[in-house]
């Protein structure tokens, strides 16, 4: 008997093991040929373990896989097919590409949120909301030498704030982030917010939440299946956060209809309202003027076009405050072209290489979207001479080609001389691309460099950052497993300059 049982043990382990087997040849069989190299997974989760829960941030653990598999890399996130991109040549050339400019599906909005903005689209519907947005941008002036005046009035507003702490240790954050959105609120409310206005307030706290929830990989928005598991604690807190979102735009979408005065500026939600209603009468269907569109429209403007560029002035004060030598040598150039008597305006930008070039190392070594939004496929194509099959998620790492030591020397140290030439005049750099590149590149890139360069160049103007006496030793500790690089809260010493 007890050979018996031993055999049929055996033949136990043997089935398993020649199912095992089976699976592994008949994966390996259906699998398309010449894909990108990249590690082997678990089964379900793909490589999401080893990527995610073993230490390190996503997009830096993906980055130390080109050693072994090169510049394009395959990877599973829980069903979910990727290639990731690394070095900006491949890059460029994969994003110049019109059957790489989809979308994945964003399950999870979609299921919380119908309708879809210009970040979320694809295809034709995608090609109308842009449009829709870019003109309207346009007819608002931003990005153009006279929008300036808006950047400047609330960047006063914000100075003013600062100045009311008289040099004391406080935490920037939360007047930053309103003074950067308050721009946004103008182009599509046609009207800013108080610091003090809890529902402002609650509305960039609730975004910075979807943000940090989303996580690097954003495995509950672009997996078919992790998005229905709502057991999940994490999830549960993601779709409340979304819902929160979308339930505050949704209400300052109300608030606006009522608000109107005779001194109203004409804004976004103005010119969608007035091109639908004049489509509506000539019995077109445009797919940008859905209403359920709308409120995507919104939040992608104030996803995309506060949260990063308040959090990249945050690196900025964290850097100042950590490099004084950097920070003198900033203050001293603005000082020689400005004058003490006036405010810099970006008309002085050429004649401030070093400023330029310390924003721009700013922007390099905190990369604040560390993998950007994913892309899709449409088509069979092929990129460095790989397979990429119909459907495929596209991720570039652009943390990656910032911190590249064979592309920047000592990535990890902060040197604005990287964007000087020998003559300390500005050097633009191929290499750098923190608005992404190609097709889809961020809509509010001119927006967000004036923002940046209004901001900062007030702030040296007015302010030495220096690091309060509590604080030990200034970090750079960011919030674990985030959609942005967002830094863990600290506190600043603002102190007027004469």
């Amino acid at each position: 008997m007890e050979i018996l049982s031993a055999l049929t043990v055996l033949d136990v382990r043997s089935l398993l093991l020649g199912i095992a087997v089976f699976l592994v040849v008949l994966r390996f069989l259906r699998r398309p040929r010449n894909l990108p190299p990249g590690p082997w997974g678990w089964p379900f989760l793909g490589n999401l373990p080893q990527l995610t829960w073993y230490g390190g941030e996503l997009h830096e653990n993906i980055s130390k896989l080109t050693a072994r598999y090169g510049d394009v890399v395959s990877i599973n996130l829980a069903g979910i097919p990727v290639v990731v991109l690394h070095g900006h040549h491949t890059v460029k050339e994969a994003f110049s590409r019109q059957q790489l400019s989809d979308r994945p599906p964003a399950y999870t909005t979609e299921m919380v949120a119908r309708g879809k903005g210009f970040l979320a689209s694809s295809g034709e519907n995608w090609v109308e909301l842009r449009r829709f947005s870019m003109t309207v941008l346009r007819k608002l002036g931003v990005g153009k030498s006279a929008f300036e005046q808006n950047i400047v009035t609330e960047a006063e507003i914000f100075i003013e704030e600062v100045k009311r702490h008289g040099g004391k240790a406080y935490d920037p954050k939360h007047a930053l982030g309103n003074a950067v959105s308050n721009i946004i609120s103008m182009v599509v409310f046609g009207k800013r917010f108080q610091y003090t206005d809890p529902a402002f307030k609650r509305l960039l706290q609730v975004l910075n939440d979807v943000f940090v929830q989303a996580g690097a990989g954003s495995v509950f928005e672009f997996s078919p299946v992790f998005n229905k598991l709502t057991m999940l604690p994490y999830l549960r807190t993601y779709v409340a956060s979304l819902k929160n979102f979308y339930g505050h735009i949704n209400q300052l979408l109300k608030e606006h209809s009522k608000e109107k005065t005779a001194n109203h500026h004409e804004d976004l939600v103005d010119i969608f309202l007035s091109e639908r209603k004049i489509k509506e009468q000539q019995g077109v269907e445009n797919a940008a003027l859905r209403p359920e569109n709308l409120q995507h429209i919104v939040a992608d403007l104030f996803g995309a076009g506060s949260e990063t560029t308040a959090t990249t002035l945050q690196w900025g004060m964290l850097y100042m405050m950590a490099y004084p030598e950097i920070q003198t040598r900033v203050q001293k150039e603005l000082d020689d072209v400005t004058g003490r008597n006036r405010l810099p305006r970006i008309a002085d930008k050429p004649d401030l290489p070093y400023t330029e070039a310390v924003l721009c190392e700013i922007q390099r070594i905190g990369t604040i979207t560390p993998l950007a939004l994913p892309h899709r496929s449409t088509e069979d194509t092929i990129i460095a001479g790989y397979n990429i099959p119909k459907g495929t998620t596209i991720m570039c790492n652009i943390w990656h080609n910032h911190y590249d030591p064979l592309v920047w020397e000592e990535p990890e140290k902060f040197r604005p001389e990287r964007f000087l030439d020998g003559d300390g005049k500005f050097r633009p750099r191929e290499e750098f691309m923190p608005f992404g590149s190609g097709r889809r590149m961020c809509l509010g890139e001119h927006l967000a460099k004036m923002e940046l360069f209004v901001f900062f160049t007030y702030l040296m103007h007015h302010f030495t950052i220096k690091k309060p006496d509590h604080v030990p030793a200034v970090s750079f500790a960011v919030v674990k497993n985030s959609s942005v690089r967002s830094l863990q809260n600290f506190d600043i010493c603002a102190v007027a300059r004469e």
